[in-house]
């Protein structure tokens, strides 16, 4: 993330000496027993943002510290080997794997190439636009990433992009960002808008629409912060299409490996996309997929899969999900958004003020619980929430949106981990580029967001 070695070792020693005071002298609002936990989190933090030493590496150092110092439950220290996050990216990573292993990655890169425009904004731009539109028709997050992520990896290869490269940084980001950014503003698309959804329901009794979440949200969230991801994108890493691309030539038809691979992702696609009718999780599809792979006598993996397996991005993800574990097992997102309450600066009539202390205090809250936590604490504070700002209690709790949509490092986001990883986006770029844009978004498009939601009369000063 960081530009210079030495910016990388300071930021890490302040965040690490920050943690050992806390392990130490824990202040009095943590939950009992936590300030080990609080330095153990804090660390792992600093080290995964600064990437001072490789990221499976902290994810192990992470694992051996919470044991050692019985922090949590070892079932809840390891609780990202039981997430479904990390059973759809050991899932996708075979698929990836099978998918470019058949040149089945490639062929539909050549058919997708035929159609693309020829200038590089517009291409990272179609390739955003195109995971917006998978965020209608397929509503897992994780089950997008593994589909869109082989394929713009394809694409990359066929235009020419080499590994590292901005041009293939780019194109994996659009199509990773492109589905979930937008997504948020769909109601059945991701986790906590799910999560949001039945809080509401089950606790105030408020039940919402699709199409009237669309309405609040689509027009800012979903259509302009797209348009600020892909100038963005395009921004932080420019490039041109290679002059030696291959383009506009007409694929062969596919050979028997490549059409037993395209059942297989057809199959899967459609379980995906049809999972509120059988109730399989996306995860699970990914591990079923993996495993036809796998067992197809056509070979549609290499010979040896799992010694060209990198386990890496399993560990990482592994030990960013056990952190949020723990942090949420703990308690101490939820204690120190409650301990500040009381000091926040809510004033009735300020629609302005209040909107930015909700959707800032959200952010801030998703540091320390990840984003579903975020609609999980904040809908049952409705109440004192409503009764701080003056506002009726849906329209407080509907600027929760713009806060679980903003996050400021990758562990807080799984699909946004699991796509980077298919991806082979470097940590670094990673964190870079989650860092401008969630700050860019609370520059640009919270004030749009107000604006909005003020517009079309839901908050109560609009």
């Amino acid at each position: 993330m960081f530009k210079t070695p030495a910016l990388s070792h300071a930021v890490a020693l302040v965040a690490l000496s920050g943690a050992a005071v806390l392990g130490f002298v824990p202040p009095a609002w943590l939950p009992a027993d936590t300030g080990a936990t609080t330095a153990i989190a804090l660390a792992t933090i600093a080290l995964y943002a600064t990437g001072l030493i490789p990221e499976a590496v902290t994810s192990l150092l992470f694992f051996f510290a919470a044991m050692l110092l019985a922090v949590a439950p070892p079932a809840v220290v390891f609780a990202g080997f039981s997430s479904t996050a990390f059973w759809i990216i050991f899932g996708g990573l075979i698929i990836g794997m099978g998918i470019r292993h058949t040149g089945l990655g490639a062929h539909i890169a050549a058919l997708l190439l035929a159609r693309l425009p020829s200038r590089y904004g517009l291409v990272i731009a179609a390739t955003a636009l195109t995971g917006l539109a998978f965020a209608f028709l397929m509503p897992g997050a994780m089950g997008r990433m593994v589909l869109l992520v082989p394929i713009a990896v394809a694409v990359a290869d066929r235009l020419g992009f080499a590994a590292e490269s901005n041009g293939r940084i780019a194109l994996v980001l659009a199509a990773v960002f492109g589905t979930h950014v937008g997504s948020f503003a769909i109601l059945p698309s991701n986790t906590p808008n799910v999560v949001w959804s039945g809080a509401m329901q089950s606790i105030h009794g408020i039940e919402i629409g699709y199409l009237e979440y669309l309405w609040w949200h689509f027009p800012v969230l979903g259509v302009v912060r797209s348009l600020l991801l892909v100038a963005l994108i395009v921004r932080l890493f420019p490039d041109a299409l290679p002059a030696s691309r291959e383009r506009g030539e007409s694929p062969a038809a596919m050979d028997h490996q490549q059409r037993a691979m395209g059942f297989v992702l057809f199959a899967a696609l459609a379980l995906w996309v049809t999972d509120f009718l059988h109730g399989v999780g996306p995860a699970w599809i990914a591990l079923a997929a993996a495993i036809v792979c796998l067992l197809q006598p056509q070979r549609l993996v290499p010979q040896r899969p799992f010694a060209a397996l990198d386990i890496g991005p399993l560990l990482l993800v592994a030990g960013v999900l056990g952190l949020g574990a723990v942090l949420a097992h703990s308690g101490i997102g939820e204690a120190a958004f409650v301990q500040m309450l009381p000091h926040l600066p809510f004033e009735a009539g300020a629609d302005a003020q209040n909107y930015a202390v909700v959707s800032l205090g959200g952010v801030a809250l998703a540091v320390l619980t990840a984003m579903p936590g975020v609609p999980a604490i904040g809908v049952p504070l409705g109440e004192t929430l409503a009764q701080a700002t003056g506002w009726p209690l849906q329209s407080v709790l509907t600027i929760l949106a713009a806060s679980y949509s903003t996050y400021l490092l990758p562990y807080q986001a799984p699909p946004i981990l699991v796509g980077a990883q298919l991806g082979q986006v470097p940590w670094g770029a990673l964190t870079r580029f989650t860092l401008i844009f969630a700050g860019l978004s609370i520059l640009l498009i919270f004030p749009l967001h107000y604006a909005w939601l003020a517009a079309i009369g839901l908050l109560a000063g609009g």
